[in-house]
């Protein structure tokens, strides 16, 4: 018998270029993520999971607990993850788990208490406070904080990962769970680089050799640690302040090695017994009011050091931004750059960016957070029943690359997409109509524009409705379009003919499967999706 089997099948499999499959079979995941609690009993699980099948997703994103998975050191409970199985299954739904091991939210809080309580064996960071950490106050309760560089702490974070990833190959064969995310947004808060003994002794020893061979390659102008080793003369060995200087950025730098080898040291122990997707996720950084590293936290996959962190943990599929700034374009931007698979593991919630994320940045995914609080007549509910419903036909029109969004932001008239062949300007469908009637000497305003709150009454953090038109533009056939979205207006161009419409139908989701509604001509072709909530339609062209 040998000690390192081959690593058990999965269904699900990522590749460069070619997206997520599912048996081959190119796939979406398209849902959100359950609050943190939702997973910590099995009452919440079900009720939690319910509605996340309420919102019409395809896939739920629920939390493994490391203190609840290992009370006492060696004795695992997968109890809730069978319940998290078994209900995901129930609800035909995909399921993504994410492991709170030592890090969630740059703390660790998630860690057992016999972790937490033997600061011997398990020690902490230690900091000089940078200024108050986002979302703390003066007076409270300390978190723990463990050090990254402690040796003991790796070893029984990724000996319980791989507790968890050896129960998932025999409790879920048929592959229900389709991906792991590992840790949830690590890093440091309070300072940008841990100042405690292992830490001192690491900064002041050798940059490991990866590291620098890598930095010629780095994205030039991305790379926080090519500008850096560049300042510094490019210095091919050294200390980790000879290579890159002594500054919040060389911490930050210095950082993301470290979280990025450690979440490696747990990914590759993991992968090595099941052949499972694996990702990490990102506290945004810098972001408004988070200017410098410690604000954010210091080593956690942000977007000045991503090269460090693929560079560092090869067993990762990819990184992954939690969006919850205003500009979502530029964050989806730098995560997608560089043909990177793409995917949004916690987003405010917001239809406009859903659509953003798969049709401009040909994400294969998008989970919206708080979802079991999230209201299920709002836009989101509704975009994301029809890309569950058409999810082979978008995942194609991505690998070909005959897809695009429109996001009509204020100030902008119109919005160009390309299609293959076919070029598709987007517009706002009440602006354009103000436009046409003052043309025509009618000075009509443009009514204000309702659309549903986004979350339930009671939900902890109210998410309004985006009332910017948008819409999800893909070919399904040469000369056939389908759009999702609201309040949009297309017209269509190719460089060699021209184009008529030839034939629209208006498209509805019932029981999961696409419909028929009506055959749009006329009066009717004005607005081919609605202006006052969520449709589709597909749209067949004709060259003349």
């Amino acid at each position: 018998m040998t000690e390192n089997p081959v690593p058990a099948a999965r269904p699900w499999s990522i590749g460069d270029g070619a997206g997520l499959r599912r048996d081959g079979v190119p796939a979406l995941l398209v849902g959100g993520q359950v609050f943190n609690s939702s997973s910590s009993s099995p009452r919440a699980i079900g009720q939690s999971f319910a509605h996340v099948r309420r919102m019409n997703g395809n896939v739920v994103l629920a939390p493994v607990s490391w203190a609840l998975t290992e009370p006492v050191e060696g004795a695992f409970d997968f109890a809730l993850v069978d319940r998290m199985i078994e209900e995901a299954r129930h609800n035909e739904l995909r399921l993504v788990l994410l492991w709170f091991g030592a890090y969630k939210n740059a703390a660790s809080t998630y860690a057992p208490r016999w972790v937490r309580a033997d600061t011997e064996r398990f020690p902490r960071a230690v900091v000089e406070s940078v200024g108050r950490p986002p979302f703390s106050y003066a007076g409270e309760t300390a978190k723990p904080v463990l050090s990254v560089f402690g040796r003991e702490l790796r070893e029984s974070d990724a000996a319980a990962f791989e507790a968890l990833v050896r129960h998932l190959v025999q409790a879920d064969p048929g592959g229900v769970v389709a991906m792991l995310q590992v840790e949830n947004e690590s890093g440091l808060l309070g300072d940008s680089r841990d100042r405690s003994a292992d830490a001192a002794a690491a900064w002041a020893g050798p940059v490991p050799a990866q590291v620098i061979a890598r930095l010629p390659d780095a994205p030039d102008g991305a790379s926080s640690a090519r500008t850096l080793w560049e300042a510094r003369g490019s210095r091919t060995s050294g200390s980790w302040a000879e290579v890159f200087g002594e500054s919040s950025a060389a911490d930050e730098v210095f950082m993301a090695w470290a979280f990025a080898d450690y979440v490696e040291h747990i990914a590759r122990r993991g992968r090595a017994i099941a052949d499972i997707p694996m990702f990490a996720n990102a506290w945004l950084g810098p972001q408004p009011g988070q200017d410098e590293p410690g604000q954010y936290p210091s080593g956690g996959p942000a977007s000045r050091v991503l090269d460090v962190w693929r560079g560092a943990a090869p067993s990762l599929s990819l990184l992954g931004p939690d969006i919850y700034v205003e500009h979502a374009d530029a964050v989806m931007r730098d995560y997608a750059a560089g043909g990177h698979p793409f995917f949004v593991p916690e987003s405010r919630l917001s239809a406009g960016e859903l659509v953003r994320a798969v049709g401009t940045y040909r994400a294969f995914g998008w989970s919206g957070f708080g979802v079991d609080g999230a209201n299920p007549d709002g836009q989101v509910a509704a975009t994301l029943a029809f890309l569950a419903a058409l999810e082979g036909q978008i995942a194609e029109a991505q690998l070909s690359g005959r897809i695009g969004a429109a996001v009509v932001e204020t100030g902008v008239e119109v919005v160009r997409l390309h299609l293959g062949g076919i070029h598709v300007d987007a517009r706002g469908t009440l602006a354009l109509l103000q436009t046409m009637l003052l043309d025509a000497g009618v000075s009509v305003p443009v009514p204000g524009m309702t659309v549903p709150d986004e979350t339930l009454p009671d939900a902890p953090v109210q998410h309004r409705g985006d009332t910017r038109p948008f819409g999800l533009v893909f070919a399904v056939a040469e000369d056939t379009v389908i759009v999702i979205g609201r309040e949009l207006t297309l017209d269509f161009f190719a460089d060699d003919a021209r184009i008529e419409i030839d034939a629209v139908e208006e498209l509805l989701v019932e029981d999961g499967e696409v419909t028929v509604a009506r055959v749009l001509n006329g009066d009717e072709r004005l607005r081919i999706v609605p202006t006052e909530r969520v449709g589709a339609a597909r749209i067949r062209l004709v060259r003349v």
